[in-house]
């Protein structure tokens, strides 16, 4: 076994051809390792938390790009991401603060569980994979990044560099929810992450994910999204969040039924809803929300 610890990206990419295992955080990855059949003393363990180019926040006019490596704990806590308070929120329920001061973005994404709390609002983002290898760079839509349940489109030889979020959905009126079993476990039942853009009164657009309900968190297509603009009374929101929940396919565990977390799609669907409607009617008699 070795545990390579490399210091930047050129050296990282080059450190990839002995294919060792890539580890930030390893809060997923050595919790899993046994299940997985991963023998610690055979496996070579690429340690990327030091390379400096994986914890860079850029924010230009075309949007924010997110190393890698930045940690739930500084995404949550951090003045450069208020832009985007749906992964804040999001990142603040990644376990508990010691998980959060070790969990990377970038392995959040790279784990690809169904129930990953940041992915979500990515997910409703449109955010971009940017991957890096010896060969070049490539981008890539985390929707069609994410396969399914721990399966993602990472190739040989290749790395996740950062997640790039669009300009449209920056400081944009947006809430995260999920729903657990009354904090007694650290993974969602179900998640949601709504956005919301006010003109005039009114919503010009909106678009909500969903997590922990199919194989990998989803979005509807623009036809359903159409529906989010305009006037949103309760009849508009409760045919909304029955096209969330139609969408859904979850599963039965030990935590909760296929019928009840589909039922909860809707109902947090219509929560996030009301949450930031409230806000942004707040917002515009000039009230502190």
């Amino acid at each position: 076994m070795a545990w390579l610890q490399p210091h930047s990206l050129s050296e990282a990419l080059e450190l990839l051809s002995r294919n060792p295992r890539i580890v930030c955080g390893g809060t997923d990855l050595f919790v899993n390792a046994q299940r997985n059949g991963i023998e610690a003393q055979s496996t070579d363990w690429l340690d990327i938390g030091r390379i400096e180019e994986l914890k860079r926040i850029l924010r230009t006019e075309e949007g924010l790009e997110i190393g890698a490596a930045v940690t739930a704990a500084e995404i949550w806590q951090g003045s450069r991401f208020a832009c985007v308070p749906a992964l804040q929120q999001a990142a603040k329920t990644v376990g508990g603060w010691q998980i959060q001061n070790r969990a990377s973005l970038g392995g959040n994404v790279a784990n690809a569980s169904p129930a990953a709390d940041m992915v979500v609002p990515l997910v409703a983002y449109r955010a971009e994979v940017r991957l890096a290898s010896q060969a070049g760079s490539r981008s890539v839509p985390i929707s069609e990044f994410i396969i399914g349940p721990k399966r993602t489109a990472l190739r040989e030889g290749e790395m996740i560099v950062s997640l790039f979020i669009p300009a449209r959905s920056l400081d944009v009126p947006q809430v995260f929810l999920r729903h657990d079993q009354r904090s007694a476990t650290d993974i969602s039942i179900i998640s949601v992450a709504l956005l919301l853009s006010p003109k005039a009164g009114q919503i010009e657009w909106g678009t909500a994910a969903v997590g922990a309900a199919a194989p990998k968190p989803f979005v509807l297509g623009s036809e359903v999204e159409q529906g989010w603009s305009g006037e949103l009374d309760a009849g508009r929101l409760q045919k909304l969040a029955d096209l969330y929940a139609g969408a859904s396919s979850p599963i039965t565990d030990v935590r909760a039924g296929e019928e009840y977390r589909r039922s909860l799609v809707g109902t947090y669907i219509k929560r996030a809803a009301n949450l930031l409607l409230d806000q942004i009617s707040g917002s515009e008699k000039g009230e502190v929300v």
